[in-house]
C-alpha cells in the first residue's frame, strides 16, 4: 500500500513538472512572438494537421501559394521578354550591339526611376564626378584578381588601406582592432558570426546561440542557419523599438556567444543602447557585434559633427566586432563592406587554411576565393576622393533633411512617426485607421521608392544623398497621397505592399514557401 501511495505521489510530481514545463514554454513563446505571432503559429499548426488529415486541404494551400507566386511573376516578368536569351548565341554578337542592348535596358530603368526618386539601395548621387571616377578606376582594374597579391600588389595596398581607413572612423585604431574587406553587409555579418561560433566551440559549446532583436537584419538569421547556430529573437521595446539589456538578460544561457544590436536598425533607423549592452556582454564574457551596415560612415560622421552623441562603436567597452558597409553612406560602388574585430585573434577564427590538398597551401581572407580588384580599387578611390571633409558635409546635409522629413510627417493627420529615428530612415505608422501599405502603394505610383515592413505595419522612407534635392516634391506627394487615402479609405494596397498587408495573418511556413518561390521567379527566363 505504501509503495502504491509513493508511486501516485511520483505521478503527481511528474504531472506538475510537465505542466510547469508546458506553461513555461507557452509563456516563452508568447513573450517571443506576441499575440499575433502565437496566433500565426496556432493557425500554422492547424494547417499542417489539416493538410495531413483532411483530403483536398493540401491542394487548396498549394493553389493559394501558386496564385501568390503568379502575381509576383506578373509583376517581375510581365508577359515575357521578346529578347530573352535561354542559350548563348551560336555566333557572338558585335561589341557595339551588346553595348547597345545594355544601355537600352538601363535607359528604360533610368526613365522609370524618375530622377532618382526610386531608391534601389543606391545611397549616393548616380550621376556625378564621383561616379565618373569610380567608372574609370573600375575600368583600369577590371582585369585583376585579389587572390594573387604577388601579381597585383596594388590591390593588396588598396584593400589594406581601405580597411585601415574604416577602422579609423569607428575608434578601431585606439584599441588595436583588425578588419576584413567583404563583398557586402551580409558577408560581413557571416564572418562575424563564424568567429563567434568558432570561439564558442573552443569553449565547448556544441550549438552556440546569438541573441538579436526582431528588428535585426535577416543577415544574422542567414548566418546562424548556414553555420548551425541558434538565433534567439527578442521583441524590442514597444516604445523605442530598441534592444535593451534588460530584455536580453532573461534569454542568456550557457550557450550564448554573442548579442547582436543594430546601429541603426534597417526598418526604423534607431540605434540600440550599445553602452548598456556592452556592459552586459562584458559581465557575461560574451561577444557584442554591432550591425552598422546601414549606418556605416553616416553614424560615425554624425558623431564627429556632434549630431549624434551616444557612444556605439569600439569606444564602448564590450563591443567586440562591427560590420560597416562602404557601399551605402560610404558612397562606393556595390560590393564593399568591412567587418572589424576588436582584436586580431577574433578575426583569425574566420580563416580556413588548407595545407593537405593537392593544390598546396591555400587560405583567403574572406568567404570568397577570387575577388574582382575593380570593386576594391573603386571603393578605395571613393573614400580617398570624398575624404573626412566630404563625409562631414554629407552627414550635415542628410541630418537636416532627416529632421525636416520627421517634422513634416509628425504634423500630418492620419500618420505618425513609429519612433523618433536617429538616422537614415523615417518610419511611418498609420493613425485613425490609415493603412500605411495602401499609402506606400500610392507613393510608388507617384514614382517614389519606399520600404514596407511589419510588426508594426510600417512605411519607411530612406534618406540618402539624393534626398535633399527631392525633399519638397516628396513631402508634397506624401501629403497628397495621404489626403487621397483619407478621402478614399477603402483603397487597397498593391504589389509588395499588399504582400506585407496579407503577411500579418499568413502562417510562417506558407510565407517561407512563397519567399523561396520568389527566388525561383527571379532566376526564371521567360520568353515572350
Amino acid at each position: 500500500m505504501r509503495e502504491l501511495v509513493s508511486l501516485r505521489n511520483c505521478e503527481r510530481v511528474l504531472l506538475v513538472l510537465l505542466a510547469q514545463r508546458a506553461l513555461s514554454g507557452a509563456w516563452s513563446q508568447f513573450r517571443r512572438l506576441g499575440v499575433r505571432g502565437v496566433y500565426k503559429s496556432f493557425v500554422g499548426a492547424i494547417m499542417r494537421g489539416a493538410q495531413a488529415a483532411v483530403p483536398g486541404v493540401s491542394g487548396i494551400v498549394e493553389a493559394e501559394k501558386t496564385k501568390a507566386l503568379a502575381g509576383l511573376e506578373k509583376d517581375l516578368l510581365g508577359d515575357g521578354d521578346a529578347d530573352a536569351l535561354v542559350a548563348m548565341p551560336a555566333k557572338g554578337l558585335p561589341a557595339k550591339e551588346v553595348e547597345l542592348k545594355v544601355t537600352t535596358l538601363r535607359g528604360k530603368e533610368a526613365s522609370k526611376s524618375a530622377g532618382e526618386k526610386r531608391w534601389g539601395g543606391i545611397y549616393h548621387e548616380q550621376e556625378s564626378e564621383l561616379t565618373g571616377l569610380q567608372a574609370r578606376v573600375w575600368a583600369a582594374c577590371n582585369c585583376t584578381n585579389a587572390l594573387y597579391p604577388g601579381v597585383f600588389p596594388s590591390l593588396r595596398k588598396f584593400e589594406a588601406e581601405l580597411v585601415s581607413m574604416v577602422l579609423g572612423i569607428v575608434h578601431g585604431h585606439e584599441v588595436g582592432a583588425a578588419g576584413l574587406l567583404s563583398s557586402g553587409g551580409t558577408e560581413s555579418v557571416l564572418l562575424a558570426a563564424l568567429a563567434y561560433r568558432e570561439q564558442g566551440r573552443l569553449r565547448g559549446i556544441a550549438r552556440p546561440q546569438i541573441i538579436a532583436s526582431l528588428s535585426a537584419h535577416p543577415a544574422i538569421l542567414k548566418a546562424c542557419h548556414y553555420f548551425g547556430m541558434d538565433l534567439i529573437k527578442v521583441a524590442p521595446d514597444p516604445n523605442t523599438f530598441t534592444l535593451r539589456a534588460d530584455l536580453v538578460r532573461p534569454h542568456l544561457t550557457s550557450s550564448t556567444v554573442a548579442i547582436y544590436p543594430s546601429a541603426p536598425s534597417f526598418s526604423h533607423g534607431v540605434v540600440d543602447p550599445i553602452e548598456e549592452l556592452g556592459a552586459l556582454a562584458t559581465e557575461k564574457g560574451i561577444g557584442l557585434h554591432v550591425d552598422n551596415c546601414l549606418g556605416g560612415f553616416l553614424l560615425s560622421f554624425l558623431q564627429k559633427e556632434g549630431l549624434f552623441t551616444k557612444p556605439w562603436d569600439f569606444a564602448v567597452p564590450g563591443v567586440t566586432s562591427i560590420s560597416i558597409d562602404v557601399h551605402k553612406y560610404g558612397c562606393s560602388s556595390k560590393g564593399a563592406s568591412v567587418v572589424a574585430f576588436r582584436d586580431a585573434s577574433l578575426r583569425a577564427l574566420t580563416y580556413v587554411p588548407s595545407s593537405e590538398g593537392c593544390e598546396g597551401l591555400y587560405v583567403t581572407p574572406t568567404l570568397q576565393g577570387s575577388r574582382s580588384g575593380a570593386v576594391i580599387a573603386a571603393a578605395w578611390a571613393t573614400v580617398v576622393n570624398v575624404g573626412d571633409d566630404g563625409y562631414r558635409h554629407i552627414a550635415r546635409d542628410l541630418h537636416g533633411a532627416h529632421l525636416r522629413l520627421k517634422r513634416e510627417v509628425a504634423a500630418m493627420k492620419g500618420i505618425r512617426l513609429c519612433v523618433d529615428a536617429d538616422l537614415a530612415q523615417v518610419p511611418i505608422c498609420g493613425d485613425d485607421g490609415v493603412d500605411v501599405y495602401a499609402l506606400a502603394t500610392l507613393m510608388e505610383k507617384r514614382g517614389w521608392g519606399v520600404f514596407t515592413g511589419q510588426k508594426p505595419p510600417t512605411l519607411t522612407i530612406p534618406v540618402g544623398e539624393q534626398t535633399p534635392k527631392h525633399l519638397d516634391a516628396m513631402i508634397e506627394d506624401l501629403r497628397s497621397s495621404l489626403d487621397f487615402l483619407l478621402a478614399n479609405p477603402d483603397t487597397k494596397p498593391e504589389g509588395n505592399a499588399a504582400v506585407y498587408g496579407a503577411a500579418a495573418a499568413i502562417p510562417d511556413e506558407l510565407l517561407d514557401d512563397i519567399l523561396r518561390g520568389y527566388v525561383d521567379v527571379l532566376m526564371k527566363v521567360k520568353p515572350a
